[in-house]
């Protein structure tokens, strides 16, 4: 329990931290711990997005992240977090791998159809590139390793996949 409140407390902080606008010169970190965190909601659905990344630098060659996702569904809340090594190749190409666990908080826990179920937990393995400090690709895949009926998308009657997929991150 304590680490859930201490899990909900960093994702608070970095969502607040997020919404301060720096000085205009002022330099920013190139090596210790970084922090960055995104959220938006969608207005008709009701729906909530956000999540945030701590990351720090080992080595030269070697870092680990840490993120979560918050997302809000019709039927259910999602919370993902996943814990990444990360390997760099040379200065744009880097292998990571990790572990993630999901958990699907059900809104409505009256209904027997909406009984809770465990976490779905799954290993995080691929390739990525960063084209410049701005934009980054990533090719994934994420493999459940226990037999959770988390669904896909917030909704229990789509079954989650084995995933892989291919991700772009533009930042500006």
């Amino acid at each position: 329990m304590k680490c859930y409140l201490f899990i909900i407390f960093l994702f608070i902080c970095s969502l607040g931290s997020s919404q301060t606008i720096g000085l205009a010169n002022e330099p920013k970190p190139t090596d210790g711990l970084k922090l960055e965190s995104f959220g938006y909601p969608v207005f008709l659905g009701g729906e909530q997005h956000a999540s945030f990344r701590l990351s720090y630098m080992i080595t030269n060659t070697f870092s680990a992240d840490l993120s979560a996702f918050y997302d809000t569904y019709v039927l259910s809340n999602r919370f993902r977090s996943n814990i990444l090594l990360k390997h760099y190749l040379n200065e744009n190409w880097y292998l990571f791998s990790g572990m993630e666990a999901e958990y699907s908080i059900k809104k409505y826990p009256g209904l027997e159809s909406q009984k809770q179920v465990p976490p779905r937990i799954g290993i995080v393995s691929g390739i990525g590139y960063e084209v410049n400090k701005n934009f980054q690709v990533e090719a994934r895949g994420n493999f459940q390793i226990n037999s959770s009926s988390v669904g896909a998308f917030g909704e229990p009657l789509i079954p989650m996949p084995q995933v892989y997929t291919l991700k772009g991150k533009l930042k500006f």
